[in-house]
C-alpha cells in the first residue's frame, strides 16, 4: 500500500486536481527491472555522505575510483578525467554520489536546474514525520526552495507536508513528511524512510510520457491534472514560484517511481547543450536490466538516442544514453547480487 493516495477529483484549500484513469501494470519479464541508482555530481564527498547519512540515513555500500565512464569524451569534453563514488543506500533505492577531481572550474557555476526544469529536476524522499528530516536538512545548511522552513498539505485528507530545498551544491531535494499515526493502515510502514522518486521536469509532457510509455512498457501511467493542472495557494507555495500550474506522471519502476511533470505556468526550453555530467546535480539514471540488446531496442524505437554502446562498469556492462530531452540515461547489467542492483530490495518499494 502507498504512503500516498489521491482521489478522483477535489477542489480544497485553495489546490484543484483531477485523477483522470488507472495505471496500466507493467509486464512481469519488462526489459526494465528497476532503478539501479540515480548519479549525483558533487563537489565534496564527503560533505554529501555525512549530509545524507545524518538526515536521511542513507548507508554507504561501496565506495571506488572510476576510471571509466562509458562515452567520457563527449560526456565530459575531454578523455582523462578522475573520480572517485559513493553508493549509498536507502531502504528501496540508492543515490551513488560522484566527485570529479580534475573538473573543470566553471562548471560549479553551471546554472542549476529549477524547479520546472528542464531536465532531472529532484529526488524526493519520504519518512517518517517523527524523524524531522526536514529540519535537519535546514539546519546543515540546506536552503529552502520557498524561501521558509515550513512545509505545506496539499490535501487535507492525505497526512503528508511536502518542501523542497537545495544542498551545498544548489541540488533540489524534497521532502515528504508523512504522519504515519493518520493512515488508515492495519499496519505501519515498515521503514521510517525511503527514496520515493526521481523527477524529470519537461517543456513537452506528451512526448517524453510516450517516451518513457515505450521504454518502460506502461501504455498508461498514473497521472495528476491531465485535463485540470494542478494548482492553488499550496502549490505555490511548495514549488516557490507564483501562479503554479503542472500536471504531472508516474511511472513505478519496481523500487522506486519516475516523476514527470511540466510546469505550463512556466514555460522553458530545452538547452542548446545538455548539461555536463561533471556540473553538479543530478547527472544519470541509471536502469536494471538484464538483456541490453533488448534495452537499446526499446530506447531506440521510443525515439532515445545512444551515448556509448555497452562497455564494461562495476563488474558489468553499462550502455549509456539519452532520451527526448537529452537526460542522460544508464542501462546497466550487473549480476543481481551486486551492490548496484535494484533486485537487492524488497517488493516495489510502495510500503
Amino acid at each position: 500500500m502507498r504512503f500516498l493516495l489521491f482521489p478522483l477529483l477535489f477542489l480544497l484549500g485553495g489546490c484543484s486536481f483531477l485523477v483522470f484513469g488507472e495505471a496500466s501494470e507493467r509486464p512481469e519479464d519488462a526489459v526494465i527491472r528497476g532503478i539501479n541508482y540515480v548519479s549525483v555530481t558533487v563537489n565534496d564527498l564527503d560533505q554529501a555522505t555525512k549530509l545524507y547519512g545524518n538526515t536521511v540515513k542513507l548507508k554507504m555500500v561501496d565506495e571506488r575510483e572510476m576510471d571509466q565512464i562509458p562515452g567520457s569524451a563527449s560526456l565530459l569534453g575531454r578523455e582523462n578525467f578522475i573520480a572517485k563514488s559513493r553508493l549509498m543506500r536507502s531502504n528501496n533505492a540508492q543515490l551513488r554520489f560522484v566527485q570529479f577531481e580534475n573538473a573543470d572550474a566553471s562548471r560549479e557555476t553551471y546554472p542549476k536546474v529549477e524547479v520546472y526544469g528542464p531536465g532531472i529536476a529532484h529526488v524526493a524522499f519520504q519518512v517518517n514525520k517523527e524523524t524531522k528530516a526536514y529540519s535537519r536538512f535546514l539546519k546543515a545548511g540546506a536552503k529552502p526552495v520557498n524561501g521558509t522552513p515550513n512545509m505545506t498539505t496539499l490535501n487535507p485528507e492525505n497526512p503528508v507536508e511536502y518542501a523542497y530545498a537545495r544542498d551545498a551544491n544548489r541540488t533540489m531535494y524534497e521532502f515528504e513528511h508523512v504522519d504515519i499515526s493518520k493512515l488508515d493502515r492495519a499496519e505501519p510502514p515498515k521503514y521510517d524512510y525511503r527514496i520515493r522518486h526521481v523527477a524529470l521536469a519537461t517543456p513537452d509532457f506528451d512526448r517524453i510520457v510516450k517516451f518513457y510509455s515505450i521504454l518502460l512498457e506502461q501504455e498508461e501511467p498514473r497521472r495528476l491534472g491531465r485535463f485540470i493542472n494542478l494548482q492553488g495557494e499550496n502549490f505555490d507555495s511548495v514549488s516557490g514560484l507564483p501562479n503554479t500550474k503542472l500536471k504531472m506522471a508516474f511511472f513505478q519502476v519496481r523500487n522506486m517511481e519516475l516523476e514527470i511533470a511540466q510546469y505550463t505556468s512556466h514555460p522553458t526550453t530545452l538547452p542548446k547543450k545538455p548539461r555536463p555530467l561533471d556540473a553538479p546535480g543530478f547527472a544519470m539514471i541509471v536502469f536494471d536490466v538484464e538483456d541490453l540488446a533488448a534495452a537499446r531496442e526499446k530506447l531506440i524505437t521510443a525515439g532515445g538516442s545512444i551515448v556509448s554502446e555497452a562497455l564494461p562498469m562495476d563488474g558489468g556492462q553499462m550502455l549509456i544514453a539519452r532520451d527526448v530531452d537529452g537526460n542522460l540515461l544508464g542501462f546497466q547489467k550487473v549480476d543481481s547480487s551486486s551492490v548496484f542492483s535494484s533486485q537487492n530490495f524488497d517488493g516495489d518499494g510502495t510500503s
